[in-house]
């Protein structure tokens, strides 16, 4: 073949080719100034080699008029010289504007990444990306699913974490498509593999996308074992429920607002002789009343306006049989009645129980009301479960008693069951010893008198061997009480006079005659003094004799004064001046030393009495007092005042003493006080504290004291002793002799201070 026919055959093909970039760097290039002239020089020179091969192949020329114009319009020059520099200028726009393109695509796709990254991070569920089976990426959530940290799963291959044997959802088994991008996305539920071996249930979802310029898989994983776990406890408790709905055997039945049966358990189904789906649809007071239209109290719209939402009970009774109904509402999301469910519950032998129980409680009830004690029956919880007529009566109730109603609140009166030793709880012992207990209480009454109870409580033994609470037994004992007291105090005033009388009868015999012994003594003594004087030596022992047989008659004196056997000159009198001669008398010697306070009353009334006596009594109360401050010093105080005794009166002496007036003697010091272990021996006969004592001076007052008709007590405290005397009132009646007291100059009652 010609070499000229193969360079135009060749020069032709690529002017062909140039004529079609052209075209196509023109659609590119819209409206460039180029775009006439290139596509008119290339189409010209196309057509000058199509007619330069047909010329060189021996074919007619039908082309030769384009050579002429070619060669006119593109000389040679311009072919070889500014055609390949257009050509190149053609080709750098194309290519400036083919990388400005692909810029902007590679822009596009790091924005639409990075828009891919930020909401991968922001859903709750995880978001991997993989390719070829590795992971290359995760969002924060996707690690912390499987237990891994970030930098752990990068390169990791994805069928280690997850079972790549898709399980279709029963929820949604159809893929689901993306209708933006043409691709679909498959949903699954499959096993994942936790970091520390566990497995946990995965909902997925899988699709393809282009990540980093390359065909990637985006995974979305979330654990759904919770749920799955839930769906499961769901499943079971439906089951349980459908189980327990069929066999319990209560009725039950659940009806529309129209009282229609939606369901009926089989209970329901075998009461009514018929199946469960026969009974749907029908009507369900027809069918267990005879007639469709229900009770007032039953109706829907009594339930839907009068229950509010809460179950209400009803007793409904059949032949032979006894139920009590439950109907409880059912309301839609707004509240509006669409129907209820019936509960029937088979109550006849409960009821036959409940009245033989009746029966027997009304026995029982007789049999205790025909106690005249106080009889109650209490539960561990303090609450009264039984009660007789007697212990109403007492604490004034009426039965039937409420269920709330406690044994200490009538008993007495507390908000608290009673305690301490004075009031140890009946039920709360038996609890602890377990046996019968005795105990005494004092008891209110709900006018608010008190009165002493023996309490007899017994275990009450339940079924389970352990104790339910007890029978307790009240018996009124205040009168016995009483009695007992009086018995005590009369013995002990037996034992006491008994006593006195015994000692008071030997000291009596004892003075008596040692009182004989000394007047022959004291008499030779005055007439030795009244014969011829004695030696000087003997003056002393004479004056001695006399001095000791004197104090030895004083001695006999006080002897005879608690003995009640001295000779007695009753006189009416105002004991106040008696009380100031004496202070003045004993206030000598170490005794001066102690402040004495008097406060006498002004209208202080007589007393019928023996001066010489209460001069006695009281210098030995004063002397008593001021021996008992020697060491320490202090006040002696002395008072009176008159007193009205409203009833009569007990002393210390266990003696009783009749309502009326009296006087008061108030006598106390600020010395030590007297020790409680013998306080109830101070008045006894020859009982002293000091080595030297004689034991006779409170005695003497004591019988002194008592051979007036009045009582002599003390009180013992921080601030001293204080000796109190009462002395009843003269009688208007009573003879007023004259006497040395009162025919003295009459005395100064009130307040005085001698120091």
């Amino acid at each position: 073949m010609d070499l000229t026919l193969i360079f135009h055959i060749f020069s032709t093909i690529g002017f062909g080719l140039a004529l079609l970039l052209a075209f196509r760097i023109q659609k590119n290039l819209l409206g460039h100034p180029s775009r006439i002239f290139l596509s008119l020089f290339l189409l010209i020179y196309f057509l000058v080699g199509v007619s330069n091969v047909l010329k060189q192949g021996g074919v007619t020329n039908y082309f030769d008029r384009f050579e002429y114009f070619a060669e006119i319009l593109f000389p040679p020059a311009f072919l070889f010289f500014i055609f390949p520099i257009f050509s190149l200028y053609i080709f750098s726009i194309y290519m400036k504007q083919d990388f400005e393109k692909r810029m902007e695509i590679e822009q596009s796709l790091i924005e639409s990444e990075k828009k891919f990254r930020n909401l991968s991070e922001e859903i709750a569920d995880g978001v991997a990306v993989i390719i070829d089976g590795k992971i290359k990426w995760v969002n924060k959530i996707f690690p912390k699913i499987f237990g891994f940290e970030y930098d752990e799963l990068l390169d990791k291959n994805i069928d280690s974490l997850m079972q790549q044997v898709p399980l279709p959802l029963h929820e949604n088994p159809v893929p689901q498509n993306n209708t933006a991008d043409n691709q679909s996305e498959t949903r699954y539920e499959t096993t994942g593999f936790l970091k520390d071996g566990n497995s946990i249930a995965i909902e997925a979802s899988e699709k393809s996308i282009t990540f980093d310029n390359k065909p990637a898989l985006q995974i979305i994983a979330r654990d759904i074992t919770e749920r799955k776990l839930a769906q499961e406890e769901i499943t079971r408790a439906k089951m349980e429920w459908e189980q327990t709905f069929n066999t319990v055997p209560d009725l039950i039945a659940i009806l529309d607002s129209s009282n229609k049966i939606l369901r009926a358990n089989k209970s329901m189904a075998k009461y009514l002789n018929s199946s469960r789906d026969e009974l749907v649809g029908k009507n369900f007071y027809l069918l267990v009343h005879g007639n469709e239209n229900p009770d007032e109290i039953t109706s829907p719209e009594s339930i839907a306006a009068y229950c509010n939402g809460q179950s209400v009970e009803i007793y409904e009774e059949h032949p032979n049989e006894h139920y009590l109904v439950s109907i409880s509402p059912l309301n839609d999301d707004r509240g509006n009645y669409i129907g209820s469910v019936r509960v029937a519950h088979n109550i006849t032998e409960l009821k036959q129980v409940q009245n033989e129980l009746e029966t027997t409680r009304a026995f029982l009830q007789s049999i205790i009301d025909g106690v005249t004690e106080s009889i109650m029956v209490i539960d561990k919880d303090y609450r009264i479960r039984l009660i007789n007529k007697a212990a109403t009566k007492v604490h004034d109730l009426d039965l039937p008693l409420p269920g709330s109603l406690l044994c200490y609140v009538i008993s007495h009166q507390a908000d608290k069951p009673c305690h301490g030793e004075q009031h140890p709880c009946p039920l709360k012992t038996v609890l602890e010893i377990k046996q019968p207990v005795t105990l005494v209480h004092t008891h209110k009454r709900t006018d608010g008198t008190e009165y002493a109870v023996e309490i007899s409580a017994s275990p009450i033994i339940g079924s389970d061997g352990e104790i339910s609470g007890i029978i307790e037994v009240g018996r009124d004992i205040t009168e016995k009480l009483r009695l007992e007291k009086e018995e005590r105090e009369f013995r002990a005033r037996l034992f006491q006079q008994q006593k006195d009388q015994s000692i008071a009868l030997i000291a009596k015999g004892i003075a008596h005659d040692f009182n004989n012994l000394l007047g022959t003594v004291i008499g030779n003594v005055d007439l030795l003094q009244m014969g011829s004087a004695p030696k000087e030596d003997e003056c002393g022992i004479v004056e001695a004799i006399g001095s000791a047989a004197h104090r030895m008659s004083d001695l006999t004196t006080q002897l005879l004064a608690y003995a009640k056997g001295g000779t007695y000159k009753l006189e009416q009198f105002v004991i106040n001046s008696l009380i100031l001669q004496t202070l003045k008398f004993s206030h000598t010697g170490e005794a001066s030393k102690i402040k004495i306070s008097h406060h006498l009353a002004k209208d202080l009334w007589p007393i019928l009495g023996d001066p010489n006596q209460m001069k006695q009594m009281l210098v030995n109360i004063f002397t008593n007092a001021f021996e008992a401050m020697e060491g320490t010093g202090g006040i002696l105080t002395v008072e009176t005042r008159n007193v009205t005794k409203e009833a009569d009166w007990q002393c210390s002496f266990h003696n009783v003493h009749p309502q009326g007036l009296y006087i008061v003697i108030d006598i106390s010091n600020t010395g030590p006080v007297i020790p409680a272990e013998i306080a109830e021996q101070i008045f006894e006969p020859f009982y002293t504290t000091k080595s030297l004592g004689r034991g006779l001076g409170l005695a003497a007052v004591a019988g002194i004291v008592q051979n007036h008709g009045g009582c002599v007590s003390f009180d013992s405290e921080s601030a001293g002793t204080t000796f109190h005397i009462l002395l009843p009132k003269a009688n208007e009646k009573d003879n007023i002799s004259d006497n040395e007291i009162l025919s003295r100059t009459h005395m100064s009652a009130g307040q005085e201070q001698i120091h």
